[in-house]
């Protein structure tokens, strides 16, 4: 009984071994003939209906042999909508693997302005493989025409869901903000713990910056020695909690002397002085 289990066991092996190769000697047949016509389509001078019907029958010959899109990979897509490729390759879900031209599927992809860079394969059969690699936004810049993501490079990108990022990206605002944010968020990033509190940012006639926090203070930087006078908002800030004493505004413009304002409850003088 074990001679002729072994002997059974051999010959279904074997069995599919042959199957298996003449599967791909099919295959490479395939590939062989659909390569051989588009070229002879792609160096005839004349486009006849004999030659499109050949290549239409041919197309459907490989499709279904299973030389079609039917995976899609999708690599390093972290903010970028996936529908937005997908919508991309759907238009080449009717035609067989081998007439699809990644030169354009990539240059389309790489439109979307959240890529920086991206890479795109096909692997036989039925697979497409893409790498992305995302821009990294900053801040969001507000401005006349609506309001973008910025790159540390100025490029702005486009995002209709912005609630996500407003709780950890500065709002800028300003004509040309976008290409100036990036040296001003290096020296206030110095001290993120500081940093964090930071709402939104004015670029005032492109000189300089006035910088917003969340409880309510507005720091006026001027328009040369910032990072100095950052380094002095933030030893004030060590040393006295400047963001939790109810100052409305801290002026630096002046760098022989650091001006600051209170905000003061009017109606509680005018009780005080008819009391």
């Amino acid at each position: 009984m074990l001679i002729s289990r072994t002997h059974k066991s051999n010959f279904i092996n074997y069995k599919n071994k042959i199957n298996i190769f003449e599967n791909i000697h099919k295959k490479l047949i395939l590939i062989i003939l659909f390569l051989f016509l588009t070229s002879f389509y792609l160096l005839s001078e004349t486009t006849n209906i004999f030659t499109k019907s050949k290549l239409y029958f041919l197309n459907k010959i490989l499709i279904n042999n299973g030389f079609i899109i039917k995976n899609i990979e999708i690599l390093g897509a972290n903010h970028l909508d996936k529908d937005d490729i997908l919508k991309i390759i759907s238009t080449y879900n009717n035609i067989n693997i081998f007439s699809i031209n990644i030169n354009n599927i990539y240059r389309e992809i790489k439109n979307n302005t959240w890529i920086k860079k991206a890479s795109v394969e096909i692997i036989y059969p039925n697979t497409i493989k893409i790498s992305l690699t995302e821009k990294k936004p900053i801040a969001i810049w507000q401005n006349r025409y609506g309001n973008s993501l910025i790159t540390k490079n100025g490029d702005l990108i486009s995002e209709k869901n912005l609630e996500k990022f407003k709780s950890y990206l500065p709002i800028i605002i300003g004509q040309n903000a976008h290409k100036n944010i990036h040296s001003i968020l290096n020296i206030l990033s110095s001290n993120q713990d500081f940093f964090k509190s930071i709402w939104s940012l004015t670029f005032v006639n492109e000189r300089r910056w006035d910088v917003h926090f969340n409880q309510g203070l507005t720091i006026r930087l001027p328009s040369k020695n910032v990072k100095k006078s950052w380094e002095k908002i933030v030893h004030l800030n060590q040393k006295f909690n400047i963001l939790n004493l109810g100052l409305t505004e801290i002026d630096l413009r002046n760098s022989r002397q650091i001006l600051g304002k209170v905000n003061i409850d009017k109606n509680l003088i005018f009780k005080k002085k008819n009391s």
